[in-house]
């Protein structure tokens, strides 16, 4: 195994060399200065409020997620950060949609963090949304507001997202339940049957991850949630195919072979200040020369994640082909193999792995057909543009 740290350029090994490869950025700050056109930006009660410039606002959002807030915005301005990263809200600007991006609410736990939790956003809730505006929460970390709402004492609409078959805390005091899957859906339906449900996939900010040309050397993983290394490592040792492994901080205990390059992405998810490694950086530095994504997780028979969504979604954006361990909810959403992108593999099956591997290793023409299907499918459905046109007709509803 060989480890490098993340400085903006590294080294290759190919047939024995050492390579130095200094990449051009591929998405520089002005190119990205548009996703302000349109839109004003103001503070309210010391919240970031994103308002249509060019139209009559008709409707108020106020999003709250695990994260997000003022850092997330500023990092997408900065073109950091891709602009799905906020599920949809800068779209719903464009449209005329008055949006507040609350800061970042942890799970809720009764043992740890009781008081005040969502109540911080209760003075916003009750002041600026009218009884037709929305409470939009990107994850289920809502618990006090749809209390109080379920008790009559509030009006707002409250709409939380769901990834799988997770829990959703206060489910009767929804108005809807916006799914990414259809295990999702059926996991909303089951819990809020008073609420109206949608099942509307995701998108990728396809400004933010452009098609890149396939110029294949080595297999890259860049995942977090839920990954499973330990199969990865196993499967790396069988195949003897060059793989980078963007790794969150020092995995203890897990021998990596000689064949893999593990960098050291700092912890914390991407979008966390702790992160060291970008999805600019990503796109900068390591997917270039990727010959395919490898998305391998842990085994959920039960669907209770869809972990690798985002990161799925991206490679396809990229027109990567990718590796993807068929369990949780995620396979019932995208079935890379139907669409012809990607290659499903067993959980805990490290063979499986190194088999699909060597088969992408040596069927570059193949591989690179599944990236150009994966960008296609992308731009056809899973893109976000798509994505805050469904969720806005979802509104509607409501």
């Amino acid at each position: 195994m060989k480890c490098v740290s993340h400085k903006g350029t590294f080294y290759s090994e190919t047939s024995g060399s050492s390579r130095k490869i200094m990449y051009t950025p591929l998405l520089q700050q002005h190119q990205y200065d548009f996703v302000t056109d349109g839109i004003l930006e103001n503070n309210v009660d010391g919240l970031v409020v994103l308002s249509p410039a060019d139209k009559r606002c008709f409707r108020r959002i106020l999003h709250v997620n695990c994260y997000g807030g003022r850092y997330v915005w500023n990092r997408i301005k900065q073109g950091v950060l891709p602009g799905h990263q906020l599920l949809g809200c800068i779209e719903l600007v464009r449209m005329g949609y008055e949006v507040a991006l609350a800061e970042p609410l942890p799970d809720f736990y009764f043992h740890r963090n009781p008081i005040p939790h969502d109540l911080k956003l209760l003075k916003m809730v009750r002041s600026w949304l009218r009884p037709d505006d929305i409470l939009f929460c990107g994850h289920n970390v809502l618990y006090w507001i749809p209390l109080l709402r379920r008790c009559g004492l509030l009006r707002c609409h409250i709409v939380s997202l769901l990834y799988a078959r997770e829990p959703l805390n206060q489910s009767r005091g929804h108005t809807g339940v916006v799914s990414l899957t259809p295990a999702g859906a059926e996991q909303a339906k089951e819990l809020a049957p008073q609420a109206k449900v949608t099942n509307l996939g995701w998108g990728v900010d396809l400004n933010f991850f452009r098609e890149l040309k396939y110029d294949p050397e080595w297999f890259f993983s860049c995942g977090i949630a839920n990954r499973d290394f330990s199969t990865l490592a196993a499967a790396a040792a069988k195949c003897r195919r060059p793989i980078r492994v963007v790794s969150p901080g020092v995995l203890p205990g897990l021998a990596w072979p000689p064949n893999v390059t593990v960098i050291d992405g700092g912890p914390g998810w991407l979008v966390d200040k702790t992160k060291a490694i970008t999805p600019r950086d990503l796109i900068r530095d390591y997917f270039p020369h990727s010959a395919g994504t490898l998305i391998i997780v842990k085994n959920d028979p039960v669907e209770y994640t869809s972990n690798g969504f985002t990161n799925l979604i991206e490679a396809m954006a990229l027109g990567q082909p990718v590796i993807v361990t068929k369990t949780g909810a995620l396979p019932g959403e995208i079935d890379v193999e139907k669409l012809g992108c990607g290659i499903f593999v067993p959980p805990e099956n490290p063979g499986a792995l190194a088999e699909a591997i060597v088969f992408l290793s040596d069927n570059p023409d193949t591989a690179e057909a599944m990236g150009q299907k994966g960008r296609e499918m992308t731009e056809r459905y899973y893109n976000v543009e798509r994505f805050a046109e469904d969720l806005h007709n979802f509104f509607q509803t409501l």
